[in-house]
């Protein structure tokens, strides 16, 4: 590696030169805001006698025969918007728009094109992609400018600019002269451009996770491979992601790795696994692209209509994104052939049931993420998991206790006839009325839909301001019943009228234009002959909907029996739980690997490491504050920690909350900690 002082515009010198953005860079993205102030930067510069430090530039040499190519790995927006604005300068000065001393012709051939190189390297910067295409586009007339770009936006900025302003090109060129870059030249073969990237780029401020693994991914390789593989892999993941691509990599990794990386650490846990497993690249990107596809089929759900995917939408609409990684794990079994396309449908409606029977008896969701982040391990635990993988997925979920529980049909059916549906979250109360309406139904009527376009309303059968008529029609409890049954199931329904007309007495309403007794709603059929509506009616009601939600979630049973133990996951936050007489198999600690222990002493022992390392001060000062060391003859069991002595001969309800205490006062989550148990 070389680094030396220069002026910028030398820099750009030298009859052969090319200067190409390697396809893992982002796009250019500056805006006028950036360009503004370089410009005004620039003004000052103009007027004083002071050269004015732009920065440094990072590139690796590549000679293809013809010329001389240098890669740009750090400096392109820069790079760019310069060479924008020396066009600007030119075509202002070509066009005999403004008049100056500089030599127009010294900046075509010297700064901006190659004027001896073939016509497709001609231009001596060649950006990324519809970049490259919208700066080409500049040197010709103004009819084929690409509009709409940061590219020609800016260009157009300096040249109305100049134009506008009445700017002395001379003093603006004067300070262009002035700039002065640290150019980073690194040598082909020997140095390494990613490591180089990384440290220029520590702060991940303009970095998404995604262009630090694309970069990762493609920087390694040469020029040809790399757009090769960015048009034939990368792009297509680009696309079937919707751009998403963080989000997605952060899935792939949970199904890889088992674990969940922070969403600000994906980089860092997608280059570990690439280290430590994977040696061909092309390998890798076929991986990703074909799981990409998945998240396609997941993200992209309501467009489609087949089986697979209406119920895919099912699962979106309840907006349950941490069953994706499960769910591309599902779709790749049914690429092979384990499972057939019955099968998903199965397992997607199971999903289904799970999530929304969670949701109606407020079962914490937090344990969620980690349910569907072993679930494929758990079926492919058992060795017979092809011949039996719905069965075996089911018998999993209904043997999951606690806040991992699957509700059951008492607590389930419960909870939802006494719950406050009317205040529920309006996607899951929606949710909830066309999913019992659509029940077999064989002509599905579109509720959101009709919702949307105001033809349908959710509104109160008993409306919620009482008139004199319905207390008197509910009798001398009206106000208990009023306050206890209003916004429940039973007192629900969908309607065409007027909210407006919510107020009227039942008949009213049953009768009225639009009212009960014309709707075609299998919700308001039980209306049609009711004469009255009181506590009664509404219980009735609401048992006969209970019995259409029992069979719409309905409750998975399975015939498998397990050769083998449930893999029995846990967190800190399950205090609910006693571990006495269980055995550890392993644990994880944030988004660690996992880690096989033989105690629960072993346990407490290597998280209180990590935690001390993580914050040595912060651990000391808990540690004595809550008397969890000693002074003294070291003791047998004791853990020593640097100079800390940790008392540990504890029963196992005593290691868990001592490491509950000290997690949570560090700062940390419960459910960081996650353990595995017979």
């Amino acid at each position: 590696m070389k680094a030396k002082e220069k002026k910028f515009l030398h820099f750009l010198e030298g009859s052969d030169k090319h200067f190409v953005i390697p396809v893992y860079q982002r796009n250019y993205d500056w805006k006028k805001e950036q360009c503004k102030q370089l410009f005004d930067d620039l003004l000052d510069i103009g007027n004083s006698n002071r050269t004015h430090f732009l920065g440094s530039i990072v590139s690796i040499y590549h000679d293809d025969g013809d010329d001389r190519e240098y890669l740009i790995i750090d400096g392109q927006q820069r790079l760019t918007t310069l060479s924008l604005l020396l066009l600007a300068i030119y075509k202002l000065i070509d066009q005999d728009i403004v008049q100056s001393s500089v030599n127009k012709t010294q900046i075509i051939d010297e700064y901006l094109i190659n004027k001896y190189s073939k016509d497709d390297k001609k231009i001596r910067l060649k950006p990324v992609k519809n970049d490259k295409n919208a700066f080409a586009a500049l040197f010709k007339d103004e009819n084929s400018y690409l509009q709409e770009t940061n590219i020609t936006l800016n260009y157009q900025y300096f040249y109305n600019r100049i134009m506008n302003d009445e700017i002395s090109v001379d003093n603006l060129f004067y300070a262009v002269k002035q700039l002065v870059i640290v150019e980073i030249e690194l040598k082909n073969g020997e140095d390494d451009p990613q490591l180089i990237f990384e440290s220029l780029n520590s702060t991940g401020l303009d970095l998404t996770e995604a262009d630090k693994v694309r970069n990762f991914i493609l920087m390694k390789e040469s020029p040809t491979v790399q757009e090769q593989f960015y048009i034939e892999f990368w792009n297509k993941i680009e696309i079937n992601t919707n751009y998403n691509v963080s989000n997605f990599i952060r899935d792939y990794l949970t199904i890889k790795e088992r674990i969940i990386p922070n969403k600000n650490k994906v980089y860092i846990h997608f280059k570990r696994y690439v280290v430590e497993n994977i040696t061909d690249t092309k390998l890798l990107l076929i991986d990703l692209l074909k799981f990409s596809s998945f998240y396609k089929n997941i993200i992209n759900s309501k467009e489609q209509k087949d089986k697979i995917s209406v119920v895919v939408n099912k699962i979106n609409r309840l907006e349950s994104i941490v069953t994706y990684p499960f769910i591309m794990e599902v779709f790749n079994d049914y690429k092979d052939n384990i499972i057939s396309e019955g099968d998903v449908v199965s397992i997607l409606e199971i999903i289904v049931t799970f999530v929304f029977r969670r949701l109606i008896c407020e079962v914490p969701t937090n344990s969620l993420n980690k349910i569907f982040m072993t679930m494929g391990r758990e079926i492919k635990k058992h060795n017979d998991y092809e011949d039996n993988y719905v069965d075996i997925f089911k018998y999993i979920l209904t043997h999951k206790r606690l806040s991992q529980r699957m509700p059951e049909n008492d607590e389930f059916g419960s909870k939802i006839v006494k719950k406050d549906v009317y205040n529920f979250k309006s996607k899951n109360k929606l949710f909830l009325l066309e999913q019992l309406e659509n029940f077999n139904n064989k002509e599905r009527v579109d509720i959101e839909g009709l919702i949307d376009n105001n033809d349908l309303s959710i509104e109160h059968i008993m409306p919620q301001t009482l008139t004199s008529k319905w207390r008197e029609s509910l009798g001398v409890n009206f106000a208990e019943i009023h306050e206890k049954y209003l916004n429940t199931l039973g007192n629900i329904t969908l309607t065409g009228y007027n909210s407006s007309m919510s107020n009227k007495p039942f008949l009213e309403k049953r009768d009225m234009e639009k009212g009960f007794k014309e709707s075609r709603l299998y919700l308001n059929k039980s209306l049609h002959e009711i004469n009255h509506w009181n506590k009664d009616t509404i219980i009735n009601r609401a048992k006969s909907l209970q019995n259409i939600a029992l069979k719409v979630w309905k409750y998975p049973t399975s015939n498998y029996q397990s050769a083998d133990e449930i893999l029995k996951l846990f967190t800190l936050d399950d205090d609910n739980k006693s571990f006495t007489g269980e055995k550890i198999i392993s644990f994880k600690f944030m988004e660690e690997k996992e880690k096989k222990v033989n105690s629960w002493k072993e346990l407490y022992k290597k998280v209180c490491l990590i935690l001390y390392e993580l914050d040595p001060i912060k651990f000391k000062q808990i540690a004595t504050d809550h008397t969890f060391t000693y002074n003294g003859e070291i003791l047998k069991d004791s853990i020593k920690i640097d100079s800390l002595q940790i008392y540990s001969n504890l029963n196992i309800e005593s290691f868990l909350s001592r490491l509950r205490i000290i997690v949570q006062e560090i700062g940390l989550e419960l459910d960081d900690l996650s353990f595995i148990i017979e």
